[in-house]
């Protein structure tokens, strides 16, 4: 147990009631509950979010929080702007109060950890950083825009000044420290993010007879993503009519939600010959969302940028291997040839060319599938946190 003020700084909100209770949504909740196991005192400054639409959302109000300082919720350019002066006093505040302080590397409109490099030389507090994504990050297919170039210089300066003055460093892939912190791999934790339970996980003797139930049968393909650019939506829907040309027999499903999907759903909707593709709207995460990944033989991971994808833990945790371009984050999750296929020009057509590949050598699903699922043995929720606590109990020397 680490017994000293921790105080996380994030820009997930909270909703507050009238009432004075605190709700937010059942993955954070849960994720809130593993922190509070090894840290006795612990506090959140984050965005409030004030209605009474509760339904969905969990009350994490009788939680050992000891305190939570509310933050004014950053939405356009002009409410940003006038949220500054006004968050940054209590950011202050929270940092003043806290004996370790923890921040991220991501949020709308900047990173808290932009305000507490500002407070670093004026108040004494050890620093935890945590870095789990990087939207900011240009990658090599990207259109070239001055303000995304900006973006990216601005975010690599300031969060790499950041990270050096950092007393424990964790990452979720071994990109973002090289690229941030070059050859430097003191006080640092490579974490990659789970978000798996212990009895999610399926069986071996399962994976054996879903593959014999669907031998013989046509593939089926999941694309499991938030339905934007750089998940690769539009190389998977062009690679569509590519296999179509081809004549290749193969089903794919997408699900998710975000700006493209009216275009998948449309695109759906249309005759692809020999391919079959599907929409269907994201169920929860859980039971029922792995109880839908096993009427599948293979995930596809499409990003084209480089985070590291919760995705491919779950789909290992099935029996199933994983089809995805050649980022860092996906990289470091798979080993290629053995529980994953890459496709090394992650362009639509060496995406065609992989699913060709696995359409016509079928027992590879199998076997990729059955490595990623002793892969993923023991990387849990839960042991992502354990293995937090103990570097940061090292890092920090804390008790």
């Amino acid at each position: 147990m680490i017994n000293k003020h921790y105080v996380s700084f994030i820009r997930i909100p909270l909703v507050k009631t009238k009432a004075g209770n605190f709700f937010t949504d059942e993955l954070w909740a849960k994720d809130l509950l593993l922190h509070l196991d090894y840290l006795s005192k612990f506090s959140l400054c984050c965005p409030i979010i004030c209605h009474e639409k509760t339904e969905e959302l969990v009350d994490i109000s009788d939680y050992n929080i000891k305190n939570i300082y509310e933050l004014k919720p950053d939405g356009n350019v002009l409410s940003v702007l006038k949220n500054i002066i006004p968050n940054f006093l209590v950011v202050i505040r929270a940092v003043k109060e806290a004996d370790i302080v923890h921040s991220d590397c991501s949020g709308w409109a900047f990173p808290l950890s932009f305000y507490i490099l500002f407070l670093r030389p004026f108040f004494s507090f050890q620093w935890v950083i945590v870095m789990e994504s990087s939207f900011w990050m240009l990658h090599k297919d990207q259109v070239f825009s001055y303000r995304t170039f900006f973006e990216h210089w601005v975010y690599k300066l300031i969060l790499t000044k950041c990270l050096k003055l950092a007393d424990a460093r964790i990452f979720t892939q071994s990109y973002y420290r090289e690229v941030l912190l070059k050859t430097e791999t003191d006080r640092t934790l490579i974490n990659p993010a789970t978000w798996i339970d212990e009895n999610s996980f399926t069986s071996v003797e399962a994976i054996k007879r879903r593959y014999e139930q669907r031998k013989g049968k046509v593939l089926e393909l999941l694309f499991p993503a938030r339905l934007i650019t750089d998940k690769g939506v539009n190389q998977l829907l062009t690679a569509t009519h590519l296999l179509q040309e081809q004549g290749v027999y193969v089903n794919i499903t997408i699900i998710g939600l975000g700006p493209l999907a009216e275009k998948c759903q449309s695109y759906a909707k249309q005759n692809y010959g020999s391919v079959k593709l599907m929409y269907l709207s994201p169920v929860k995460y859980g039971e029922d969302f792995f109880y839908l990944l096993n009427n599948y033989d293979v995930v596809l991971v499409l990003n084209l940028k480089e985070e590291q994808p919760r995705i491919i833990f779950d789909a290992f945790s099935q029996g199933l291997g994983i089809l995805g371009f050649n980022t860092s984050g996906i990289r470091d999750c798979i080993t290629p040839g053995e529980n994953a296929l890459i496709c090394e020009s992650n362009t639509a057509l060496g995406l065609a060319q992989a699913i060709s590949y696995l359409v016509n050598h079928p027992q590879e699903c199998f076997r990729m599938g059955l490595n990623g699922f002793y892969t993923s043995q023991g990387k849990t929720h839960l042991q992502m946190h354990k293995d937090r606590e103990v570097f940061l109990k090292k890092v920090l020397n804390k008790g």
